[in-house]
């Protein structure tokens, strides 16, 4: 089959189906606000249009960005059309999960589970299976991915852009650009190490003030350093206790946050007591707020990281780096208050 090109025409193969269009590319700014869909929805064309017209290699765009906007005379085109395919990515749920991680390690958002499946509440249970995501081979609702600008139920926005890499570049010149730390880059890339090459797309954030969706805890407004303190101490799970210890070869209580904290910011490394006379006093922790016992002595002897939902993270005497409830009958009667160092 031969097709005739004129101008800008273009022919795009769907199956067995033939598109031979005339294309006009618009030029616009994105705004505020802004998705692929929903240009692809002002603009009466398609997600994959867009990418290509763009040479996009992902849904990333940002506020100020100019994109060609391919638009379609209808009048010398014959369109067939089939119903998009709509594949669900599913999970299974595990003893010991909860939505809020579940969420953590799919990319996703508490509420973004619960819309997909219908749920109520953040009860979930073993066995169960949870659709994650949905994607289609055309056009994707807003509510079917997570949106490179989002905006909260609250007036809070977390704006994403990205990043490619440039010879000559190293994750601390590119997270000094960005107000950033390498800590805070390599966490929302998912990197376990400095390697990167030229070419690379990096996310990276020009506001630390993320969204982090924690159980019970809807719309959170967290300060960057507080997810990436939280990530590093929950890779600690398990560790051993040792006296005095501040390696991830044995730590004590004050030990432990001295090192998650230190992967942030620069801190001293002082006693339970000595960080909680630096720490300023709060009614109601908030996640990444810092929660403080007496335990084997008078005044505050042990400490942890507030996760939300009542558990706080920490080095136990005799189980290591864990997750605690604080509402347990030990943790309950032991309570002295929280503290934060962080502004959140």
């Amino acid at each position: 089959m031969k097709l005739k090109v004129l101008g800008l025409s273009t022919a795009v193969f769907l199956g067995s189906s033939v598109f031979s269009n005339l294309v006009n590319a618009e030029t616009i700014k994105v705004q505020s606000g802004d998705t692929l869909w929903k240009l692809s929805e002002k603009y009466n064309t398609t997600v994959s249009a867009i990418k290509k017209a763009n040479q996009l290699n992902s849904d990333v765009i940002y506020i100020g960005q100019e994109l060609k906007i391919p638009t379609t005379n209808s009048t010398n085109s014959e369109t067939t059309t089939t119903s998009p395919q709509v594949e669900n990515k599913t999970y299974t749920v595990k003893s010991g999960d909860s939505l809020w991680k579940i969420a953590s390690i799919h990319e996703t958002t508490v509420q973004q589970i619960k819309s997909l499946n219908n749920l109520t509440s953040d009860t979930i249970y073993p066995g169960q299976v949870l659709i994650i995501s949905k994607t289609t081979s055309e056009k994707i609702a807003p509510n079917e991915v997570s949106n490179t600008t989002s905006h909260s139920n609250n007036t809070n926005d977390s704006v994403q852009t990205t990043y490619t890499v440039k010879s000559g570049d190293s994750l601390w010149k590119i997270a000094n650009t960005f107000n950033m730390t390498v800590s805070e880059l390599k966490i929302i890339n998912h990197l376990n190490n400095d390697i990167i090459y030229p070419g690379q797309t990096l996310k990276v954030s020009n506001n630390t003030n993320q969204v982090e969706q924690a159980p019970n805890e809807s719309n959170t407004v967290m300060n960057g350093k507080v997810l990436v303190m939280i990530s590093e101490a929950k890779k600690l799970i398990g560790s051993p206790y040792k006296w005095g210890g501040n390696t991830p070869a044995g730590f004590d209580c004050s030990g432990f946050i001295y090192y998650v904290m230190n992967k942030v910011t620069s801190i001293s490394r002082l006693s339970t007591a000595g960080y909680w006379d630096i720490m300023k006093p709060v009614s109601e922790p908030k996640v990444g707020d810092f929660v403080f016992f007496e335990t084997y002595k008078p005044g505050p002897s042990h400490m942890g990281i507030y996760l939300g939902n009542n558990e706080f993270i920490h080095c136990s005497s005799s189980k290591g780096v864990i997750v605690s409830n604080m509402t347990s009958t030990y943790w309950k009667e032991r309570y002295l208050g929280a503290k934060r160092y962080f502004d959140q």
